[in-house]
């Protein structure tokens, strides 16, 4: 899998208010090989054919409870999320972390405003009440021109200051799949290989009603060479929903990616082209 370029420049003294330079720029740090991390407590999406393609939240946990992974076999991994504990009395402000025990819900963490660069339009998050808002609020589903050169940067607040960049992707072709997963049976997904064959591929299947969290959800990230093969093994580890409503949509998707390794967790970066992919596991 291809590594972006990523660099964080984080500032370990205090920061001032959002819109401020930090006070001190701090050494450049190694986020990391760009890996997917179930454990982030932020997303900064740029990604053409998605719901939330335009979207920042940086919080200063992750999510409760984080899901775990239970099996992995080559490319792929599937994750479940635990069950929450039991409290009594139940928790009003929180989630039940154990026993007795709530943990107050993830609170925003503003890194202050955060400028995109290399993109069709101008493009900025700014803090608001309830994580961050795009202006101008994007207009289409066109943000970059393949190969463009994107930077995202913010100068810190309660998250200290980071600075990344991507390569844009090509846009992302595909037949219209809709997969019926059988249990110890391999599986096929298919596009459009990118060009060389060297990019990179995130293929998604997320479980559960889209009202809820994701009950599960298998992730798996290849090389960009056309076709995926799931492990009938991992078709077995991946649970059935436990509702028949109308579940969470699942993807495939042709990107790059960053890695903020901001104090609080991971901070994951990235500028895609996505089409829907459809699933049952009866």
């Amino acid at each position: 899998m291809r590594t972006p370029a990523a660099a964080l420049l984080i500032s370990l003294a205090a920061c001032g208010s959002p819109g401020d330079a930090p006070i001190d720029g701090g050494p450049l740090l190694d986020a990391g090989d760009g890996s997917f991390r179930i454990d982030k407590v932020g997303t900064i999406n740029l990604i053409e054919g998605s719901f939330l393609g335009v979207y920042a939240l940086v919080q200063d946990r992750p999510e409760l409870p984080t899901p775990v992974a239970i099996a992995q076999v080559g490319d792929c991994t599937v994750f479940r999320r635990p069950a929450p504990a039991l409290c009594d009395p139940a928790c009003t402000d929180g989630v039940c972390t154990a026993p007795g025990a709530c943990t107050p819900y993830a609170q925003n963490a503003s890194a202050g405003r955060i400028t995109i660069g290399g993109l069709r339009a101008p493009l900025t998050f700014v803090p608001g009440a309830f994580g961050y808002v795009p202006e101008p609020a994007p207009s289409g589903d066109d943000l970059f021109d393949p190969g463009a050169a994107i930077t995202v940067s913010a100068p810190g607040d309660v998250t200290p200051a980071f600075s990344v960049s991507l390569d844009a992707p090509a846009t992302l072709e595909a037949p219209f799949q809709n997969l019926t997963l059988r249990d110890g049976v391999d599986a096929t997904v298919t596009w459009t290989a990118g060009a060389g064959g060297a990019g990179s591929i995130q293929v998604a299947l997320l479980v559960g009603w889209h009202g809820a969290p994701p009950e599960a959800t298998m992730i798996c990230e290849t090389a960009d060479d056309g076709s995926l093969t799931i492990p009938g093994a991992l078709v077995t580890a991946l649970p059935r929903a436990s509702s028949g409503l109308e579940s969470h949509p699942s993807w495939i998707l042709r990107f790059d990616r960053a890695v903020v390794a901001a104090p609080a967790g991971p901070i994951e970066v990235v500028a895609g082209s996505q089409l829907g992919l459809y699933f049952t596991h009866p």
